[in-house]
C-alpha cells in the first residue's frame, strides 16, 4: 500500500493518545465517505501489528432516498472485499428528530454513537474507530466559538472518550485524500456536504477558505493546536472538579446533594464544573445543557432561597433544600400499584422491591424498635385489602402513630423536615384506601402492634436495581 506517510502519522496518534492496545476488538464506523474509507484501510495496514478483530457498522439514515441506499450497497461491497463483518441499521432519522424535537444534525449524532455503543456491546467489542480528521477539529472549534461556548466546547473532539477512539484527529483532509488517491481507492460523496444552508458547511465552503487565503495558511493545525492546549487545561478542571465532588456530594437515586456553604468556597469556574458534572452523571451526557443554563443555576444558587427550583436541561432540575443544592432527574409520575401481602413485589419505577411476611405477635414485639426506618411491623388483624402502593396524593391525611389527631401527609413531612426534593417520591401503603404506612416515615396510629395483637405483619421497602 502507497502513502505510507497516511500511515505513519496515523500510528502517531494511535501511540500518542493510546488508542489501541494489542488485541483489541474494534468496530469501524463507515459512512463511505472519504475520511471513513480511509480509516478502514488504515487499521487494516496496522491489523497485524496490533492483532486487531475488525468489525464494519454503518448507519442508513434515509436522509438522501437513493443516494443513502447507494452508501448502504457501497459500504457492504467494500466490507465483503475487504472479507469483514459488516453490520447495518436503518433509522429515519427526521422522524426521530420531529419526534425529540431537535436539529436533523444533533439527532443523526445521538442515534449514531447510541447504535455503535450497542452494536460493540452486542459483539463484544472494547473499541469504537470513526473517522473524525483534523480539518474537522478545526471546523468544530470555529462552529462552537462563534455560538459561544466555554473550555470544555474550545477543547474540540477528544481523540479518545469511553469506547470512542478517532485515529485520524491529526491528519489534515487533504493527506487523507491524497492517500485515497495513491492507492487507487473508491469512496462516496455526499452531495449535502456541499449544500451552505449548514452551518458547519458554511465554515467549511466559506470562512476556512477565506482565513486561510486572507489570514493564516496554516489555520487547520492552528485551531488544532489552540484545541489541543485547551483541552488539557479543561482535562485539568475537570479531575479538579471531581475530586471536590468526592468530598462534598452524596448521590442517591436520581440525585445529587451538595451542601451550599461548601459550594460556595470555590472560584465560580470550577462551580460551572461541577453543575456541568453533576449534570452528566445524572443524564449521561451534557447535550443541550448551555451557558445560559448554568448561569442560571449559578444565580439560583447565589439567592439561597429554599424551596427555589430551575430546570437545567431536558429531565434535570437543580433546587435549594434549606442548606443544600439538590440535582435531580424529574421522573414520569409514578404509578399506583396493588400487592400482594404476604409476599413480594417488585416495583420497577419507584426502584423498590416490598418483602412482607406475617409472625406471631409474640415473637415481634420485642423488636420492634431495633429495626431500620424502612421496616414496618402493622397489626394484621387490623388490615384489609386491598393493599396498594401509591405515590402522595393532595388532601392525605392519616393518624401518625403516637399523636392523638389526624394529619395531613404534607404538613407531617414538613413538620420532619424533609427536604422538598424527597417529599415528592414518599411512597403511601393503603390498606382498604386507608394509610397504613407513610413508608420510611411513619406508620398510622390505627395500625399499630399492641399487647393484644396476635399476629403481625413485617413489612420492608428494599432498593432494588431491577
Amino acid at each position: 500500500m502507497k502513502e505510507d506517510q497516511f500511515i505513519k502519522e496515523l500510528k502517531q496518534t494511535v501511540h500518542r493518545f493510546d488508542l489501541l492496545k494489542k488485541g483489541d476488538r474494534v468496530v469501524v464506523a463507515l459512512s463511505g465517505g472519504p475520511d471513513s474509507v480511509a480509516l478502514l484501510y488504515g487499521l487494516l495496514a496496522i491489523k497485524s501489528e496490533f492483532d486487531l478483530k475488525l468489525y464494519v457498522a454503518h448507519l442508513n439514515h434515509k436522509l438522501r432516498g437513493a443516494e443513502s441506499d447507494e452508501d448502504e450497497r457501497f459500504a457492504r461491497r467494500l466490507s465483503s472485499r475487504l472479507k469483514l463483518k459488516f453490520f447495518c441499521k436503518r433509522v429515519d432519522v427526521k422522524k426521530e428528530a420531529k419526534r425529540k424535537r431537535v436539529n436533523l444534525e444533533e439527532a443523526a449524532r445521538e442515534i449514531r454513537y447510541r447504535y455503535l455503543e450497542r452494536l460493540a456491546n452486542q459483539i463484544k467489542a472494547n473499541k469504537i474507530a470513526v473517522g473524525h480528521q483534523a480539518d474537522d477539529q478545526a471546523e468544530t472549534f470555529l462552529m462552537r466559538l462563534l455560538r459561544g461556548t466555554g473550555g470544555a466546547g474550545l477543547s474540540g473532539i477528544r481523540p479518545k472518550r469511553g469506547k470512542i477512539i478517532r485515529p485520524l484527529i491529526q491528519i489534515k483532509r487533504e493527506k487523507v485524500e491524497r492517500f485515497l488517491k495513491a492507492n487507487d481507492i473508491a469512496y462516496r460523496l455526499d452531495s449535502s456536504n456541499y449544500l451552505t444552508n449548514y452551518f458547519r458547511n458554511k465554515i467549511r465552503l466559506k470562512l476556512l477558505p477565506e482565513i486561510r487565503e486572507e489570514f493564516n495558511p496554516k489555520i487547520v493545525e492552528s485551531l488544532n493546536r489552540t484545541a489541543d492546549i485547551i483541552s488539557h487545561q479543561q482535562e485539568f478542571v475537570e479531575k479538579r472538579c471531581q475530586q471536590i465532588l468526592k468530598r462534598i456530594s452524596k448521590e442517591r437515586r436520581n440525585k445529587i446533594v451538595l451542601e451550599v456553604k461548601k459550594f460556595g468556597r470555590y472560584d465560580v469556574t470550577l462551580q460551572r464544573e461541577m453543575i456541568r458534572w453533576c449534570v452528566k452523571q445524572l443524564k449521561g451526557d451534557l447535550n443541550r445543557l448551555n451557558f445560559q443554563s448554568v448561569d442560571r443555576g449559578l444565580n439560583l444558587i447565589e439567592q439561597k432561597k429554599s424551596g427555589a427550583k430551575i430546570k437545567l436541561v431536558d429531565e434535570i432540575w437543580l433546587e435549594i433544600s434549606g442548606g443544600d443544592l439538590v440535582f435531580y432527574r424529574r421522573e414520569k409520575k409514578k404509578s399506583d400499584h396493588l400487592l400482594t401481602l404476604p409476599g413480594e413485589t417488585n416495583l420497577k419505577d419507584w426502584g423498590l422491591k416490598i418483602s412482607s411476611e406475617v409472625l406471631p405477635g409474640k415473637s415481634v414485639k420485642k423488636n420492634l424498635f431495633h429495626q431500620d426506618q424502612y421496616t414496618a411491623f402493622l397489626d394484621w388483624e387490623r388490615l384489609k385489602g386491598p393493599f396498594r402502593l401509591r405515590p402522595r396524593r393532595r388532601g392525605d391525611k392519616f393518624k401518625p402513630l403516637g399523636m392523638k389527631g389526624t394529619k395531613s401527609v404534607a404538613d407531617f413531612l414538613i413538620d420532619a423536615k424533609i427536604p422538598r426534593h424527597l417529599r415528592e417520591d414518599v411512597p403511601i401503603l393503603t390498606s382498604k384506601g386507608k394509610i397504613a404506612w407513610v413508608v420510611g416515615y411513619r406508620i398510622s396510629e390505627g395500625f399499630k402492634v399492641t399487647p393484644k395483637t396476635k399476629k403481625v405483619l413485617k413489612i420492608q421497602a428494599l432498593v432494588s436495581d431491577s
